[in-house]
């Protein structure tokens, strides 16, 4: 069974779409910490002779692709969804789940113009893995059934940690690929845990 199969009849009463997007967005941030600290992962980025900025950016884009994962697995199940409620839950959380990195920071004291760019990012990353999935619908539903998401935003995140320089067997792209699969499987766990 999918992931998708898994939500796609389950009714529940409305949840708090706030604090399921807080959770699942620090818990995101905190699984891309860890990734990022990862001595291979330093290793493969070449972490000691990258600047600063380069090395924030590469922390930004792992954070990114795992809350744009988590939308675009919402809009499906959203569009998947067989009742309105289900389906106005889904688009509530994927709206919270857009801003919530970005108004967290501002709660921390990040400049507005730095929070706006978060809401920015987590925009055009999702509607770039969109885009994607569009041209490679048929290809990632056959070899990706359970999640094809997971696929093309390893594949999209990965082309941004590498600045569209990656290689084919960069073994980058296979550790990237399996946090993506922990951070689909920890959202999954966690929705299952909240929507009993």
């Amino acid at each position: 069974m999918s992931f998708f199969e898994g939500f796609k009849y389950k009714l529940f009463p409305p949840k708090n779409t706030f604090e399921i997007a807080k959770l699942l967005t620090e818990k995101i941030a905190s699984e891309s910490f860890t990734f990022f600290k990862e001595p291979r992962f330093r290793e493969l980025i070449n972490f000691e002779k990258i600047s600063q900025t380069e090395q924030d950016r590469i922390f930004n884009e792992i954070v990114a692709t795992g809350i744009a994962l988590s939308v675009v697995m919402f809009e499906k199940l959203a569009a998947l969804a067989p009742h309105e409620e289900i389906r106005q839950f889904y688009a509530e959380l994927q709206l919270e789940m857009r801003s919530y990195y970005a108004n967290w920071l501002k709660e921390l004291g990040t400049p507005q113009k730095f929070t706006d760019l978060w809401k920015q990012l987590i925009k055009m990353r999702t509607d770039e893995y969109e885009k994607d999935y569009q041209t490679h619908q048929k290809e990632l539903e056959r070899d990706w059934k359970k999640n094809p998401w997971v696929f093309v935003a390893t594949y999209g995140g990965y082309h941004h940690l590498r600045r569209g320089k990656g290689k084919s067997e960069d073994p980058l792209f296979k550790m990237f690929l399996k946090w993506n699969i922990k951070i689909a499987n920890q959202i999954t766990e966690i929705l299952k845990k909240i929507l009993k």
